[in-house]
């Protein structure tokens, strides 16, 4: 049996705030790619002209700060409503509704071709998820800490 009214365990905080960073890293990712600062810039542009490393570097950076924000406030959240539990069961199936639809979204943007070859695609998306996620846990510690 379990006690309804126990907060819920810090890892599992920790865990849900870094999935959530990782999902919002992917979205501005796809999104800064959208507007042109996209993370291969520099490996196209590498003897060419420095805007487009300087473009990479400001979408590596927003990504990161995406990341570390997203861990942050998720942790937030999720930390005032598990002390709610009762209250906001409606309001928690209704943001899992929206936040499937958001990114069902998102995932039908993910399909355009990035330019790269396909390697440095994988290790750049494998670096940027790396990335994301140990920003997002460091946010979510920032945020679960006693």
């Amino acid at each position: 049996m379990t006690d309804e009214n126990a907060p819920f365990p810090r890892v599992l905080i920790l865990c849900i705030a870094v999935t959530g960073g990782v999902m919002a890293a992917v979205t501005a990712q796809l999104a800064y790619a959208r507007l042109g600062l996209d993370l291969g810039a520099a490996w196209r542009d590498m003897m060419g002209a420095r805007t487009g490393q300087m473009r990479s570097a400001f979408a590596w950076w927003a990504i990161a700060l995406t990341a570390f924000a997203a861990g942050l406030v998720i942790a937030w959240i999720v930390r005032l409503m598990a002390s709610a539990q009762s209250s906001l069961a409606a309001v928690r199936w209704i943001g899992g509704a929206v936040l499937v639809v958001a990114l069902a979204l998102v995932g039908h943007e993910a399909g355009a071709p990035t330019g790269l070859a396909p390697g440095a695609g994988v290790a750049l998306g494998l670096i940027s998820l790396t990335v994301a996620g140990l920003l997002s846990l460091l946010g979510a510690y920032f945020a679960t800490r006693r």
